[in-house]
């Protein structure tokens, strides 16, 4: 029995799939095993996921009807034997080094019940945009959770123990889309959080991304589980803090023209730039971010 579990949800995730999987497979720490949840799709998945599994041992599948991530989540959060539950989403790519560092740490923290990390922020075609910096320590990331910002702990970099998900409950179907942030804040009550400096995860930025296509419904439940929360904790009320953004193609393009540039990536700046003028020529916003990218200095960060 490992004492590792790996869980990695996807629904009509193929374009991305075999990258995360062989990220997985190729982790520096050997002993895990590997459940993959196919929920429903039909577009190909299936058949990349099979091919995965005839060449490692350790990935164990589970198909379903579509039911959305809640339920595909506990699925394979009951088949699971592990100790720890690494998650995995099927379009980021973990880092190999990634299992070694979190499970260290929790071995080293028994009152640690989750363990994060930085992340780089990549495009969809995986060239880095940016560093994501959460907060490292229990009461900053509590802070932040409590202000609706689930992003304190990034799901898919996340290792955990089990048995603190379990007795807090696992995941709540009507947290649908929003269920990352509802588990942090009752994992809160079952012992410490944390995340780690490095970034041990690539987490894609894509337009058919949870974040992007449901965004204004995980606010709306952000703030119903941030009222509660602060409510049992006899905190005052407060709002969520992320604030409504532009999603449109043009504007995604256009605030990714701004992070590459902060990195020294002038190239993928100018690639995004003028995927901006593609999607709204008639943007005076676009034409200043392709002028900016292709004249601004850029910042060379570590």
């Amino acid at each position: 029995m490992a004492s590792l579990s790996v869980i990695l949800p996807v629904h009509n995730g193929r374009r991305y799939l075999a990258a995360a999987i062989a990220s997985i497979s190729g982790q520096w720490h050997r002993d895990f095993e590997f459940i993959i949840v196919d929920d429903g799709s039909t577009d190909g998945s299936a058949g990349v996921i099979d091919r995965a599994a005839a060449n490692d041992a350790r990935i164990r599948v589970i198909r379903r009807p579509n039911t959305g991530i809640v339920g595909a989540l506990n699925d394979g959060l009951a088949a699971a034997t592990g100790e720890f539950i690494a998650r995995m989403d099927g379009d980021d790519l973990a880092e190999p080094d990634r299992f070694a560092a979190q499970l260290a740490y929790l071995t080293a923290r028994p009152d640690c019940v989750a363990v994060g990390s930085a992340v780089w922020f990549i495009d969809p075609a995986g060239a880095v945009l940016d560093l994501y910096s959460p907060p490292l320590g229990h009461a900053a990331i509590e802070e932040q959770l409590l202000c609706g910002n689930g992003g304190a702990l990034i799901h898919p970099a996340l290792l955990l123990r089990r048995s603190a998900i379990l007795a807090a409950g696992g995941y709540r179907r009507e947290y649908d889309r929003a269920e990352d942030l509802d588990l942090f804040l009752r994992l809160t009550r079952q012992g410490t959080l944390a995340n780690l400096a490095a970034p041990l995860l690539r987490y894609r930025l894509h337009a058919a991304s949870t974040n992007f296509v449901h965004r204004e419904q995980q606010r709306t439940l952000s703030a119903r589980l941030v009222a509660q929360a602060r409510a049992e904790r006899g905190l005052p009320a407060g709002g969520v803090s992320v604030a409504p953004a532009d999603l449109t193609p043009a504007a995604r393009h256009r605030g990714w023209v701004i992070t590459a540039l902060r990195w020294g990536r002038r190239q993928t700046a100018i690639k995004h730039a003028l995927l901006a003028v593609r999607a709204d020529p008639t943007a005076a916003d676009s034409w200043k971010h392709l002028r900016y990218a292709l004249t601004a200095p850029q910042t060379v960060r570590p």
